[in-house]
């Protein structure tokens, strides 16, 4: 897949990651994937850290398993990423 593509698909899994997740949710993640220097945001600091497509491939699944694992989903959306 295009660089561009892949992208664009992890800022919008992580916004919704954002947007949906409680605050202890967010730490969880942050102390599950410790190897990253989060500073700003999760999307933020996870577009400046994927950059190169495998990582960024790798990063889509990590954060859809994640929210998978721990029930993330919108209401009536429960299998948008499964």
């Amino acid at each position: 897949m295009k660089k561009e593509i892949l992208h664009y698909v992890l800022k919008m899994v992580v916004q919704d990651f954002e947007n949906l997740a409680t605050s202890e949710q967010i730490m969880k993640f942050k102390k599950k994937y410790s190897g990253v220097n989060w500073q700003k945001t999760i999307e933020k600091d996870l577009l400046e850290h994927a950059d190169t497509a495998i990582a960024m491939k790798r990063w889509i699944g990590n954060v859809i398993s994640f929210m998978m694992e721990h029930d993330i989903v919108k209401k009536g959306e429960r299998y948008r990423y499964s």
